[in-house]
């Protein structure tokens, strides 16, 4: 069995709270340092992002101190994104060869949502082929 081997990064945005925001990413369970980025504004404020090599586990869960919860973290990010904002977190990552992955997770103060692109691909070869029901195998 191979391991999996991740890198994740996210676009820069607004959050309500530059304080609750570095406490959050500081609380953030990951196999390697989660870093900030800054990204001044003209306005004289800053946007942020953020990215590590590695997958991020999440934060303590209220419910189950002893295992961190991806859920609670998302959660907690949309706690702070700015209304006319949205933070996009993607992940690739590779197990060897057996298989490649992309997802995408776009938060806003409304919705999370997981877009994924073997999920696109595959709808973009449907479409191509004039075949809904066409399918094959992405992972090994």
């Amino acid at each position: 069995m191979a391991n999996y081997y991740a890198t994740i990064r996210t676009n820069y945005f607004s959050v309500k709270d530059e304080t609750a925001f570095r406490e959050l990413i500081q609380s953030v369970t990951a196999e390697d340092e989660v870093h900030i980025f800054e990204q001044p504004q003209s306005d004289g404020g800053k946007k942020f992002g953020f990215g590590c090599c590695g997958s991020i586990g999440g934060i303590a869960n209220p419910d189950d101190e002893d295992h961190p919860d991806l859920d609670v973290f998302l959660e907690a990010l949309q706690k702070l994104v700015c209304e006319k904002d949205a933070i996009i977190l993607t992940e690739v990552g590779s197990e060897k060869l057996r298989y490649v992955m992309g997802l995408s997770t776009v938060i806003t103060h409304a919705k999370i949502q997981y877009v994924d692109i073997r999920s696109i691909a595959l709808e973009v070869a449907q479409k191509s082929l004039g075949n809904p029901d066409y399918t094959t195998q992405m992972d090994y």
